[in-house]
């Protein structure tokens, strides 16, 4: 038994419940409670799209990303799985990741083997975010998936210039517009072949679009996504 689990003992991600010490990641009927990223989905984001004939969600019909493709793992419409991600974001409570990132990491490492990257890159966030958080959640799920995926976190070649305003409080628009010139990249040119971009939270893709911009701009041949939750066209 870990003194670490004793005197931080881990608590389940879904119901929040302290588990018990050893190697268990989440109580075992919490399991069935989680809402993966199941049947037909978009083929350009991964969001799940109601239409089984479309290829395509909305905001990818109507305005596609610089990214290439995208995955992702839980339904961000779970009211368990919005509160454990706020409970990572604003509760200083990152090891409810551990669970979510091990068995996203499992479900998808062909698929991510098949894209060949070279490194995992965190969305960043502002400084004075990052100083108020103490982290980056979009780094702490790529140190997780990097453990299983083999591939190298690359946290500073990405850089957040503007505190810009909370994503979730703004209209489709407004999103777009409250992203411009917000990321820039902080290193050499075609550093790198092929990348996965990595992120929380998934909504119209304009976050994962405004820095797949910046790295296309930078070189890199292919840009991927991987995000934890996704929403619902």
């Amino acid at each position: 038994m870990a003194m670490l689990d004793i005197f931080y003992p881990k608590h389940c991600p879904i119901c929040l419940d302290v588990l018990p010490p050893g190697k268990s990641l989440i109580c075992a009927p919490c399991v069935k409670k989680i809402r993966y990223v199941r049947g037909p989905v978009c083929f350009k984001c991964g969001q799940p799209i109601r239409d089984e004939t479309a290829e395509y969600c909305y905001n990818c019909r109507r305005k596609p990303p610089a990214f290439d493709e995208g995955i992702a793992w839980g339904q961000y419409g779970s009211q368990a799985l919005r509160r454990m991600m706020s409970q990572v974001k604003y509760h200083q409570n990152p090891q409810l990741l551990d669970y979510p990132c091990l068995s996203m990491a499992k479900r998808f490492e062909e698929k991510v083997r098949s894209w060949e990257a070279e490194a995992l890159i965190p969305v960043p966030v502002h400084e004075k975010r990052l100083l108020e958080r103490g982290y980056n959640q979009a780094e702490e799920i790529a140190n997780r998936l990097a453990e299983v995926w083999k591939i190298p976190v690359d946290a500073h070649y990405l850089v957040r210039r503007e505190n810009t305003a909370a994503q979730k409080t703004l209209q489709n628009t407004e999103r777009l517009l409250n992203l411009n010139d917000a990321f820039a990249v902080n290193g050499p040119v075609r550093k790198y072949r092929s990348v996965i971009l990595i992120d929380d939270i998934y909504t119209t893709g304009s976050t994962a679009g405004a820095c797949a911009k910046q790295l296309k701009a930078a070189g890199i041949q292919k840009v991927y996504s991987a995000v934890l939750l996704t929403g619902r066209s």
